[in-house]
């Protein structure tokens, strides 16, 4: 469906709730139970706010699924050094501290090093140190370029 823009003047019709209204804007609800009441049928990828989670949900066509609370995006080089066969070295991330209440969860994670296998190793608010295992048969050289998400589903746990 196609959004809608208003103009001043326009004439709101029930027809423009029951279809633009619904899916244009995120409702704030108390909780699932008073959501699931005030929305008898949810349209796929309809947002909500509960503010007894404080977090949002959309709806995927089955059921309500929680949106990640707080997310970032990051790209780093390292290790310093190269890396033998068979061994690994430590990467750090740093991330934003005032964006993450807890530890968040780290995931795709990958490295322009053909034969490198990111493990994620310890996780804080502030750092993710991931160790990048050499896979391959030969010394891999230093500064590989690692990238990967860091997300929190809720506040106040990691996944929600």
């Amino acid at each position: 469906m196609t959004l809608k823009t208003w103009a001043i003047g326009d004439v709101l019709t029930a027809a423009d709730l029951n279809t633009y209204v619904s899916q244009q804007v995120v409702g704030i609800f108390g909780s699932s139970a008073i959501r699931a009441t005030a929305i008898a049928t949810a349209v796929n990828g309809q947002v909500s706010y509960l503010t007894d989670k404080d977090h949002m949900e959309h709806y995927d066509g089955a059921i309500w699924q929680p949106q990640p609370s707080a997310m970032y995006v990051f790209q780093v080089t390292g290790p310093s050094t190269a890396v033998a066969a068979g061994s690994s070295a430590l990467v750090s991330v740093v991330l934003p501290v005032s964006r993450f209440t807890t530890a968040p969860i780290i995931a795709g994670l990958a490295t322009t090093g053909a034969y490198f296998t990111p493990v994620v190793n310890a996780v804080t608010t502030g750092t993710a140190t991931i160790a990048l295992v050499n896979n391959g048969a030969v010394s891999q050289p230093a500064t590989q370029t690692l990238t990967g998400v860091a997300f929190m589903m809720s506040t106040g746990t990691a996944t929600g």
